[in-house]
């Protein structure tokens, strides 16, 4: 089935009862940059027409942003593939892969913008705030400034008040405790397993962070950094060491500055 118009064109495809059991009952829905995939029933047509205008919207418009600092290997070549699953808590990218939790698509909460810069920015290095913090970012910047919506899986704050929400960040004990990660190497202790008390305040700062440099040494930079393998590539490519970031960071947003070292 193909929409036209102001939307973009999607292909439905439905994989019959020959195919495989695992692949039983599974629906497709292509558009020019971006796969939508679940299984049949999971969500109305409405609905998967709906998300997949926003995984296309999204992969669009993060491409776009990202795409000056991106080296060629990097580059997209093919559709992003989006996975929604009832079978999954937490959303996840491997890849050109995402997978989405059924239920935060159906009640427009899914980070998709998030996973999308995932999926397009491959990080290579160790630097976790940067990953994190730059597909957090973007996520806000592009729901504010483009199309599409915020998850707001940690803070409600959006890309202009991410700073504010940093600083109240700092002023707690967990955000004193994951301070040393941000800006450095490796991640803090328990971030996959405790979501409240490391990775939210964890992803705040990370996010607040990478827009500070991104808007400083500018984000084809950032980008550059991050998809790199050189240990010396953030330093050369945003003009400062991840600590010296760190320092004038807290310095405009007004907080105190960190000890150093994990």
């Amino acid at each position: 089935m193909r929409r036209t118009a102001c939307a973009p064109a999607l292909l439905l495809l439905s994989i019959g009862p020959s195919a495989s059991r695992a692949f039983a009952e599974r629906v497709r829905l292509e558009s020019e940059r971006a796969t939508v995939e679940y299984t049949a029933g999971a969500l109305s047509t409405s609905e998967a027409q709906a998300f997949a205008r926003l995984a296309e919207d999204g992969v669009a418009d993060v491409e776009q942003l990202v795409a000056p600092g991106l080296p060629t290997w990097a580059r997209r070549s093919g559709r992003v593939r989006f996975i929604v699953s009832d079978e999954i808590d937490i959303s996840r990218t491997w890849g050109r892969t995402v997978v989405l939790p059924l239920g935060r698509v159906r009640g427009r909460r899914a980070p998709y913008l998030h996973e999308t810069v995932h999926a397009l920015v491959p990080a290579r290095g160790d630097r976790t705030w940067l990953s994190e913090g730059l597909a957090c970012y973007l996520e806000s910047y592009v729901a504010e400034n483009r199309r599409g919506y915020d998850a707001h899986v940690f803070t409600r704050a959006g890309d202009g008040g991410i700073h504010a929400a940093a600083r109240r960040t700092l002023e707690s004990a967990g955000g004193k405790a994951v301070l040393p990660w941000v800006g450095s190497s490796g991640s803090p202790p328990n971030l996959e397993q405790d979501r409240e008390g490391v990775a939210r305040p964890f992803y705040v700062l990370s996010h607040s962070l990478a827009k500070h440099v991104a808007e400083a040494a500018g984000l084809a930079a950032v980008v550059r950094a991050l998809v790199s393998s050189d240990p010396r590539a953030f330093d050369e490519a945003t003009g400062h060491t991840g600590e010296v970031w760190r320092s004038r960071w807290l310095s405009e947003i007004g907080a105190s500055a960190p000890r150093t070292g994990p």
